[in-house]
């Protein structure tokens, strides 16, 4: 794990934000900004084989990650001095942040479009292990309503396919801990995402034990899965308002 970026806020209180699988951490530059001028301390950390080239992938599994995202969580502590520490996982960052959530130290968790079942979720497995035989990597491929849309430099445009098999045992090992969450959550979803299973963020809400809880659906346009390009207000606003009821549900 790289270090990342820290913004540093005015409150006592502090986010960190875990990017999606392939993904750079620009991508989730405008929401931090946002959430920074909002007061929050930020951390934004590089997960194992990401912001580099997508061959760094190879070798990395999800135990590399889940272990990147526990190390951030106390190195944001130590380095900030914030009471408070809230997760927020974009796409399969969100499934790191499910597992996190048992630390102690986390006071809440905002999941933005996080896939505990992808569309056509057993078929892209299969489909991933057939295309294994044959190639090593593969190129990304999106709807076509996005072509044109997406900016390439904010993620691989392809990836090893052994890495999609950890991103696939990761959401495996998140949907089975989500009886044991019982953390105030928050779940972002955009409502024509080409990734993420419609029902999949139902089954989130359905299956946490967590007394706070909460889904949002935004409109992102079509087809789409994040783009905090357009309009990370939004996303941030949710963000806030959860974190504010979570701190006064808990004086």
């Amino acid at each position: 794990m790289k270090e990342g970026k820290f913004w540093q806020g005015k409150k006592k209180t502090g986010i960190l934000i875990i990017q999606g699988w392939t993904s750079f951490t620009r991508q989730v530059n405008p929401i931090a900004r946002i959430l920074n001028k909002m007061g929050y301390w930020v951390h934004v950390p590089v997960l194992s084989g990401h912001n580099t080239k997508p061959e760094e992938l190879e070798g990395v599994t999800w135990k590399n990650w889940n272990k990147d995202a526990l190390e951030a969580i106390d190195l944001f502590k130590k380095k900030s001095g914030v009471n408070k520490i809230f997760l927020l996982g974009v796409s399969f960052g969100g499934n790191l942040a499910i597992l996190a959530s048992k630390k102690q130290i986390v006071s809440g968790v905002v999941l933005v479009s996080t896939p505990i079942f992808l569309r056509d979720h057993y078929w892209t497995i299969l489909g991933a292990r057939i295309l294994s035989v044959f190639k090593k990597t593969v190129n990304k491929k999106y709807p076509k309503e996005l072509n044109g849309k997406l900016k390439p430099t904010l993620s691989y445009n392809y990836f090893p396919i052994k890495s999609s098999f950890e991103c696939f045992k990761l959401i495996k090992k998140s949907r089975q801990y989500l009886r044991h969450v019982n953390k105030p959550f928050s779940i972002i979803q955009t409502n024509k995402d080409y990734l993420v299973a419609t029902y999949s963020p139902w089954l989130i809400y359905n299956r946490i034990k967590s007394h706070q809880k909460s889904l949002h659906w935004v409109d992102a346009g079509e087809g789409v899965h994040i783009d905090f390009s357009v309009n990370p207000k939004q996303y941030a606003v949710i963000a806030d308002n959860f974190i504010k009821k979570t701190l006064k549900n808990n004086k």
